[in-house]
């Protein structure tokens, strides 16, 4: 019963080398990692929540912002650079952190609209999650169009066949362009969010592993672009 979800997990590989930043040179001491496997992006995600609580300094977040938009090489450095502009001014850090620590307590539209300006991407979508996702990861998982073309074929399986679909252009990728294109993604989000607790839930049970959100959400990106299927668990 469990041994597909372990094999995707098990086979999560995201390589990103952090010195392929275009300004790696101008922040000393950071965009020096390669990061591969789960248990490097689980130290990426402490070092992330332990700035954000006070140990660290902005640097860390164009790290986050690299790693997440890593696959587009158009946007990667542009996207990246424009963000640690933005924070490297005190009082948007200072914004960024309390947008993203009332994000995660009341994970609320509004709070999400917060979050996507303090860390100035007002269309942004999946890497204002990742902040989200990077500061808790028991309880919230990241998104991009490999989830939510999973999502939309799949949900209907796994008893959520309710909940709303992402709204995606014609490539996959989720697009904000309007606030009814937002609110959809933010609900899609809250539903896929559920999904991700209920099935660490039910891995506990069934599994007797402890999962988080995130971990779930990483076994089921590799599945969407492979051939493995994952077991619906009681």
């Amino acid at each position: 019963m469990c041994n597909n979800w372990d094999k995707a997990y098990s086979k999560y590989r995201w390589r990103v080398d952090l010195e392929h930043f275009s300004k790696a040179a101008d922040y000393p001491g950071y965009f020096n990692r390669v990061i591969i496997t789960p248990a490097d992006v689980m130290t990426f995600e402490n070092k992330f929540r332990t700035t954000v609580d006070g140990n660290g300094s902005f640097e860390i977040a164009g790290e986050v912002c690299f790693w997440k938009n890593y696959g587009s090489a158009q946007a990667r450095n542009r996207v990246t650079q424009k963000l640690l502009t933005h924070l490297k001014i005190q009082d948007n850090w200072n914004r960024f952190v309390q947008a993203i620590k009332q994000a995660s307590s009341d994970p609320s539209y509004g709070h999400f609209v917060d979050l996507r300006k303090a860390c100035n991407q007002p269309r942004g979508f999946a890497t204002p999650i990742t902040f989200l996702a990077f500061y808790k990861p028991n309880e919230y998982p990241m998104v991009d169009k490999h989830i939510a073309n999973w999502w939309v074929k799949n949900r209907a399986e796994y008893g959520y066949g309710a909940s709303p679909d992402f709204s995606q252009r014609n490539d996959g990728w989720i697009q904000t362009y309007t606030v009814s294109q937002t609110k959809q993604n933010w609900n899609a989000y809250i539903a896929w969010e559920k999904f991700c607790n209920d099935y660490a839930t039910r891995i506990a049970k069934n599994c007797r592993w402890n999962w988080r959100a995130r971990d779930v959400e990483m076994a089921i990106w590799k599945v969407s672009q492979n051939s493995i299927s994952l077991e619906v668990l009681p």
